[in-house]
């Protein structure tokens, strides 16, 4: 972008201002040029790129604030009469979604977590045991 590439030209003074005009208050007493060329590069690209839904700005919002709900909304929604498989110890287990609940083995079931309690005989989050929820930490 032509406008990120003309921050290179310029000095701290106007680097200042441009803050200024961008954020409405002052940079940083300590903050370098480069800092602050990064900073607003960031912000030009934030206000002139594909805009976020306000569905998913809400969650990320959430998300920030610490509210737990928003992390529960990051499972994937799952329709009924979709199916879930998973190995375990050499058995393919298979899970029917439901309207209200889940069914597996024949049985009806209202949580994932009670299915994966009856599969391993220990207490698992059940998003977690059939891959719907994302690895933290890169691990």
């Amino acid at each position: 972008m032509a406008v990120i590439e003309h921050l290179d030209t310029l000095g701290t003074r106007d680097l200042k201002q441009a803050w200024l005009d961008e954020f409405g208050r002052t940079s940083p007493p300590r903050a370098s040029s480069p800092y602050m060329r990064s900073v607003l590069a960031y912000r030009i690209q934030e206000r002139t790129g594909p805009k976020l839904s306000a569905s998913l700005k809400r969650k990320l919002e959430q998300v920030a604030g610490g509210k737990t709900k928003a992390l529960s909304t990051a499972i994937p929604r799952m329709k009924s009469g979709m199916k879930l498989l998973r190995e375990w110890n050499g058995v393919t287990h298979e899970v029917l979604v439901l309207d209200k609940g889940f069914e597996y083995l024949s049985t009806s079931y209202k949580s994932l977590s009670a299915i994966a309690r009856s599969i391993t005989g220990t207490r698992w989050s059940g998003p977690a045991f059939f891959g719907l929820k994302g690895k933290r930490n890169g691990k």
